[in-house]
């Protein structure tokens, strides 16, 4: 069964980076952009990690790391801090509250596989391995240094075989020089000057015969020796430059190796930036577009059906994105020249009559405020369940600004003013703006 990671963090590309290199391992990996969705997590589950992010809206990450460490059933879970925060003296703070360590956003994925090794989360070497390089160290970087990098049981059978070999022929060639050496002294030492040396009868002197046919094949058995130890060094100075060309190829895959992985480095840096600069993109291009259809007519409602529709809209797109933080839609009323209506209020003043005959310039603040705020019933249903649609991920807000901030500034006096030219003004006053802001 696989082994499990929980990454908590409010940003989406950093959750997706390391969700990256962590499923390179063959983690089952999970996800939480904030500390209180990670504790109801926790509930229910219990990862083999946990890597923590510090500056989240809501609960930070030392607040979250407490919390776990003073739950006996979450206790045991190693925490990884995983932020841009850096320094001593933040190492400290979260090793206090029971984090393991810190790991720079920044990250190498050869630091986060050092990280899950340590963590024994991912098989690392075997534990027999530092003592037996150790042992093979300490066994051939004295006379046999070339085969440090070779595997360590040939790397014994060849030196017991070489220090075996070497033995028998110096035990050989030193009983040789020593026999031949005693043997050659009898023969050449001098008779004593008193004592004439006699004849030596013929049976005497096949003896001596005997002894320089030894001497001659002791010479010839010395010199195949001393022609085999010759071509074992020849071997040994092939296997030297053998072994000196597998490190060279070693080192340069090393090198191959390290380029590689900085090149992903550089790959996932620029995703991130690409992701985050497409990501605001899309939701400008979002809000622009619903800006465009922002005016409605005096006799509408600010917020009713035809709103709804582009709010609709606009959620369909947010979600389809993934989306998470707030639509504030901001409506704006006009200050029209009106006339009155009888019982129904009031209505637009006739076009071509004079805008200082308007029975109403505009409404009163109060009446311009809840005139903003009217909404249809649909509208209102949909707000209603805005929330629980979106799983609380895009959150709406309402603003009503009355007649307080025009975008189209009306005439400085009402000289020469005629009401449909008032009225024309006011219509591009009458709009609902959104502004989409992201987590």
């Amino acid at each position: 069964m696989n082994k499990t990671a929980l990454i908590v963090d409010d940003s989406r590309s950093a959750r997706l980076v390391l969700k990256r290199m962590l499923e390179a391992h063959e983690l089952e990996v999970a996800t939480a952009e904030s500390a209180e969705e990670a504790l109801g997590y926790l509930t229910d589950h219990r990862p083999d990690v946990i890597f923590m992010d510090h500056l989240m809206p809501g609960m930070d990450g030392f607040e979250a790391v407490t919390a776990i460490k003073n739950n006996p059933a979450t206790a045991t879970i190693p925490i990884m801090m995983y932020t841009s925060q850096e320094g001593e003296v933040y190492v400290g703070q979260a090793r206090a509250l029971g984090a393991v360590g810190v790991l720079p956003k920044q990250v190498e994925p050869v630091e986060v596989s050092k990280v899950l090794t340590s963590l024994r989360v991912i098989g690392g070497k075997k534990v027999a391995e530092p003592a037996l390089e150790q042992a093979g160290h300490s066994e051939t970087s004295g006379e046999y240094p070339a085969l440090e990098s070779l595997d360590q049981d040939l790397r014994i059978l060849i030196r017991d075989l070489f220090d075996q070999q070497r033995a028998i022929l110096r035990r050989d060639l030193l009983d040789s020089y020593e026999t031949i050496a005693a043997r050659v002294v009898d023969e050449i030492r001098p008779p004593p000057p008193d004592e004439p040396e006699p004849d030596a009868p013929e049976d005497q002197r096949q003896p001596t015969r005997v002894l320089q046919v030894l001497v001659a094949l002791l010479a010839v058995v010395s010199m195949v020796f001393a022609a085999l130890y010759w071509q074992r060094e020849q071997n040994w100075q092939q296997l030297r430059l053998r072994q000196a060309e597998l490190q060279q190829v070693l080192e340069n895959q090393r090198a191959i190796e390290a380029e590689d992985s900085l090149a992903y480095s550089r790959q996932i840096v620029e995703f991130e930036t690409s992701y985050d600069v497409l990501y605001a993109t899309t939701i400008g291009a979002i809000e622009w577009g619903v800006n465009q259809a922002s005016l409605y007519a005096f006799d509408d409602i600010a917020l009713g059906d035809k709103r709804l529709d582009l709010i609709g809209q606009v959620s369909e797109k947010l979600a389809a994105i993934d989306f998470s933080g707030v639509v504030r839609i901001e409506s704006h009323v006009a200050d029209y020249c009106l006339a009155t209506a009888g019982t129904d209020g009031y209505r637009l003043a006739d076009p071509q009559i004079a805008a200082g005959r308007c029975d109403q310039l505009g409404l009163s603040p109060g009446e311009a405020y809840e005139r903003g705020l009217r909404q249809s019933v649909g509208f209102a249903n949909f707000m209603r369940l805005a929330d629980e649609r979106s799983a609380g991920r895009i959150r709406y807000e309402i603003v009503s600004r009355g007649n307080a901030a025009p975008l189209v500034p009306y005439p400085p006096t009402l000289e020469g003013v005629t009401a449909g030219d008032w009225n024309a003004t006011a219509a591009l006053n009458n709009r609902v703006e959104v502004r989409i802001v992201s987590d």
